[in-house]
């Protein structure tokens, strides 16, 4: 709550009137000749609320126009929503857009680039950038980015006298000791596309080689047989109920492997000393790759030459360092300008919370999933099915990854849909 006000503060807004950020919004917009509607993915929360006070202070300095965000449910609906919009002849000016979207909306043609807009684009995190780079275009403005982190409890590794593991072996060994002396696994996940991406990254995996997807590499079963080693074993735990930090307290916890923008929920569900550490890498020295998730906002063509106006004005508000850093801080997201880290508010925050810095530096250790147009399917129903199937079900690793290389291969040939 404490973020909520400072970001509500930090920005100008009335607090004493009240009112919620979406009521002012709907009076703003009512006022304005001109309305650019943002289609988004926040359910709710920290994010939702952090957006929509952008939103009501981007829109006090607008003469009769207004930036209007409608929540679509979730990332997933939000595309699938876009795509019927397509059909209707009606979308949206912006949307927030993964890159696998964004390759997706291209084959459309249905997005402006955004240099064509007018945004300046000096300072932005030119790996988030690169992202978003396509054919030598920038189709998108990097917003909510989040990165994988290690999360632990400092209290149950004082009481062993264990350290933070700064290296996969390390972090194994811990999680097989830690367990066996609490009398339950320690190492808590999700068994998902997310989770497992951290493992085939520091294992050496890359999705695509020489241009092709390969679901089913080495790695990738490396990967998958050692987080399914880790339940039979004893000392990982699946999560299938919820968020992680939704289940803390129902059981011995010391690491997960998470998104830094569950930062704010960890810190509310923890009952412990939570700890924030870089990930465990390859060798001692080498950080472990996080997994870049979160958005970016998208113009699509069909907006109005003066939603595209409003459009342009509210990227390079939202890009800007001081929205950046309030933005960042109330939600657990990266910055995404070098200017942000420089703002007294991100500064005050650090200060309060030194852990936030961790995950800034753990940005600078990212991958990123394929930007195919296919993506979003293949991750969810051919890929994280098959990691389902081994953690839960207890299949063969290579046996369910070479189905889900098979389908994912039907899929891009158009053999299925």
């Amino acid at each position: 709550m404490r973020k909520i006000l400072l970001l509500a503060a930090v920005l100008g807004l009335a607090l004493a009137q009240q009112a919620k950020p979406e009521d002012v919004i709907k009076e703003q917009c009512a006022k304005a000749k001109v309305v650019a509607e943002l289609w988004h993915g926040f359910t709710g929360g920290a994010p939702k609320a952090a957006l929509e006070n952008l939103v009501v202070e981007f829109n006090k300095g607008q003469q009769g126009r207004c930036v209007r965000p409608v929540p679509q449910g979730s990332y997933r609906d939000l595309s699938t929503k876009i795509k019927a919009a397509f059909a209707a002849g009606k979308v949206p000016a912006m949307a927030q857009a993964y890159e696998n979207n964004i390759a997706l909306y291209l084959e459309a043609k249905a997005l402006l680039p955004i240099e064509s807009l007018g945004v300046r684009l000096q300072g932005v995190n030119l790996a988030f950038l690169n992202a978003v780079r396509f054919g030598g275009v920038v189709y998108g403005v990097p917003f909510n980015k989040s990165i994988q982190v290690l999360y632990y409890d400092k209290d149950l590794l004082k009481k062993h006298g264990a350290r933070v593991p700064v290296t996969l072996e390390e972090f194994v060994a811990t999680a097989k000791k830690l367990s066996q002396a609490e009398g339950g696994p320690v190492y808590w996940f999700q068994p998902d596309a997310s989770t497992f991406a951290y493992f085939f990254f520091n294992l050496g995996g890359s999705y695509l080689q020489n241009g092709k997807l390969v679901l089913n590499s080495k790695e990738a079963v490396e990967a998958l047989t050692l987080l399914q080693n880790g339940v039979k074993e004893g000392w990982a735990k699946a999560i299938t109920s919820g968020y992680i930090n939704q289940n803390l307290g129902s059981g011995p916890y010391a690491f997960s492997v998470d998104t830094s923008a569950g930062y704010t929920y960890y810190r509310q569900g923890a009952k412990f000393d939570l700890g924030v550490a870089l990930l465990p890498g390859r060798a001692k020295g080498q950080p472990g790759y996080g997994l870049v998730q979160g958005t970016n906002l998208v113009v699509f063509r069909q907006a109005s030459k003066e939603e595209q106006a409003v459009a342009k004005d509210f990227l390079q508000f939202v890009i800007s360092p001081r929205a950046q850093a309030v933005f960042a801080t109330a939600t657990g997201y990266v910055p995404v300008t070098e200017g942000a880290l420089k703002d007294p508010v991100y500064q005050a925050y650090v200060a309060e919370n030194p852990d936030y810095a961790t995950i800034v530096r753990q940005a600078r250790y990212a991958k990123f999933e394929p930007a195919l147009a296919e993506w979003e399917q293949i991750r969810f129903d051919i890929l994280g099915q098959a990691i389902k199937e081994a953690i839960l079900n207890k299949a063969d690793p290579k046996v369910a990854l070479d189905k889900a290389q098979k389908l994912a291969e039907d899929l891009l040939s158009g053999k299925t849909r």
